[in-house]
């Protein structure tokens, strides 16, 4: 029997998993464009550094309880729906955003907004885990996962100037143009496949790994270690990549005395950093599973050591005084740091039925998004309570090192597949 991702054609998978790209390159502007404006928005508001952080944190107070609701939605009423919807949210939002006269309307918005891009990512790799064959995961799931730093990136120069020569707000009407465009070619060329259960106890049965078992029983896998290890690293992931959207510009201008020229060039190393990373690793890992047929020597023994280097870089640039040494460090640390967001998703994938994918992944995004809530707010905190804000941000990088090396040595020893196959 024909297996279901040859159903779907080669050409229209590549259109899907480049929808979901330039998908995934909206979702990180439009994050990322706060951190942008940083300095702008906190003169304007009169912002302490404690506020700042809060801001940056509630981002992420619906974040996942969104991601849990809508992850179960999508399984019901389709996928294509719940994404067009969410990115007309996100555009919705990014035009109200220029309306900001204080504090608490800056709140709502990015409450709001991280309520809408909740779900993002783990639809977006649930989304293409559909069209692509198990063999071309790991490297399908990184060119949907690298639209996330190049939407950095690629933004970060284009933002920046009009920031600095039309004001901040010009930047969130951008944003939200792109969003609106994005969202005509998904509805037209975009055509969900239908799966019948028996198509999906059929393929799962055909792709077990010899070392795994594939989860069908909800709950067992939600509560279980390998999921929480994950997931834990997931949390570590996001507590770096939200140090890195929220105060990274603030502390490359203001601490490293970086100027605005500089600063568009060095804010977009570590996310160009991120994106050939993931595509290494993603390729290095797709590679040794084609020859090991090994899940945990091609998806594990990658994930655990490089957040462990991401830990390591992130406290090495702490002792450097050299701008570029601290600049290359600290674009280690988060590059290293991101790795789960490909590699996260790809270990689910193969522990987890295809039914339950929609909302294992928004699980996922759940817990990893806690990383986003705390984080933030405790860099702000640490900045506003230190002796002086240069120790408060090396405070705060040794604690997201220490979170990294922790998170990376508990999955590096201890995610191993079940041997025995739990059913309903």
């Amino acid at each position: 029997m024909s297996k279901i991702n040859n159903k779907i054609s080669n050409k229209t998978t590549w259109i899907v998993i480049a929808l979901l790209f330039f998908l995934t390159v909206i979702s990180n502007a439009d994050k990322a464009v706060i951190g942008f404006a940083s300095i702008s928005i906190i003169q304007e508001l009169e912002l302490t550094p404690e506020q700042w952080g809060l801001v940056g944190s509630s981002f992420f107070f619906l974040y996942s309880l969104s991601a849990i609701l809508v992850g179960i939605l999508a399984d019901k009423i389709g996928i294509k729906k719940v994404i067009a919807g969410m990115a007309t949210v996100w555009a919705i939002i990014q035009f109200s955003t220029i309306f900001i006269s204080n504090y608490g309307y800056l709140l709502v918005t990015r409450i709001i907004l991280g309520a809408g891009e909740g779900p993002s990512y783990s639809l977006a790799m649930t989304a293409a885990s559909k069209y692509l064959p198990k063999e071309k995961l790991g490297i399908g799931l990184t060119l949907v996962s690298v639209g996330g730093p190049l939407g950095v990136a690629i933004s970060a120069p284009f933002l920046i100037h009009l920031i600095s020569n039309y004001g901040w707000r010009t930047a969130f009407i951008a944003t939200g143009i792109v969003g609106v465009i994005w969202i005509i070619p998904w509805l037209i060329i975009v055509k969900e496949e239908k799966v019948s259960k028996r198509d999906l106890s059929i393929t799962n049965i055909d792709s077990i790994d010899a070392q795994i078992s594939l989860e069908t029983k909800f709950a067992s896998v939600l509560f279980s270690k390998n999921f929480l290890l994950i997931a834990f690293c997931g949390f570590a992931t996001y507590w770096s990549f939200t140090i890195g959207l929220n105060w990274l510009p603030n502390y490359l201008e203001n601490i490293r005395n970086i100027s605005s020229k500089q600063l568009s060039i060095f804010v977009s190393l570590p996310w160009i950093m991120i994106t050939f990373s993931q595509i290494f690793f993603s390729s290095l890992s797709d590679y040794l599973y084609n020859k090991t047929q090994n899940f945990v020597k091609s998806r594990v023994y990658i994930l655990g050591p490089v957040m462990v280097a991401g830990g390591a870089s992130y406290f090495l640039g702490t002792l450097v005084s050299s701008n570029y040494l601290v600049i290359s460090l600290l674009s280690l640390g988060l590059t290293f740091g991101c790795i789960t967001l490909v590699l996260g998703p790809a270990l689910l994938v193969d522990l987890v039925t295809k039914e339950h994918q929609g909302k294992i992944q928004g699980w996922f995004m759940a817990f990893t998004s806690l990383g986003g809530i705390v984080g933030p707010y405790f860099t702000g905190l640490l900045i506003q309570k230190s002796s002086s804000p240069i120790t408060g941000f090396h405070s705060s990088f040794h604690v997201c090192a220490i979170i990294l090396l922790v998170s990376g040595g508990l999955v590096w020893f201890g995610v191993r597949p079940k041997k025995i196959i739990c059913k309903d």
